[in-house]
């Protein structure tokens, strides 16, 4: 979920034909979350993101307000064709 709200959050930071992967994630869990239960993720680029490295801060937070987790994700910019060609090689 936290990768996939980075993910989100790096479409500001792409151009046509462009995408994102990530690269690296460092995500420290702090409580559990019963199964079925809430959890609102987000996340938001680092100040003075731009350029081909991205890094976002994420955050998951569950339905009683409580923090689960924190940490940082890391996103390369890349083409998409030239990524999906060499992903599928």
């Amino acid at each position: 979920m936290l990768e996939a709200a980075t993910v989100r959050a790096a479409e500001p930071f792409t151009g046509a034909g462009r995408t994102t992967v990530g690269t690296s994630v460092r995500v420290e869990h702090l409580r559990a979350t019963p199964v079925g239960g809430q959890v609102e993720v987000t996340a938001e680029p680092v100040p003075g993101a731009a350029g081909r490295r991205l890094t976002f801060v994420v955050r998951a937070v569950d339905g009683s307000g409580e923090l689960v987790a924190r940490g940082e994700i890391d996103r390369a910019v890349v083409d998409r064709e030239r990524f999906l060609a060499s992903a599928q090689a």
